[in-house]
């Protein structure tokens, strides 16, 4: 499995966090989340699937992905 964690602008509350998570849960059933609304973050653990796939959904759900970290 392999991991990114993106930073993500624009999530403010429970609910950001939750269209995020579906967002992505959507992608892949093997696919985890982290969201850490305080740190504006968003940690991904995938197989399978591209970053910038990954970065794209995240996006196409409302969000400013403004850098991405391999972990």
């Amino acid at each position: 499995m392999s991991g990114i964690v993106f930073k993500v602008e624009g999530m403010k509350c429970g609910g950001c966090k939750s269209k995020i998570e579906g967002a992505l849960k959507n992608m892949d059933s093997g696919i985890e989340t982290l969201v850490n609304l305080e740190d504006k973050t968003v940690k991904v653990t995938f197989e399978d699937l591209s970053p910038l796939e990954i970065k794209k959904t995240i996006e196409e759900a409302g969000f400013n992905v403004t850098g991405m970290n391999a972990e």
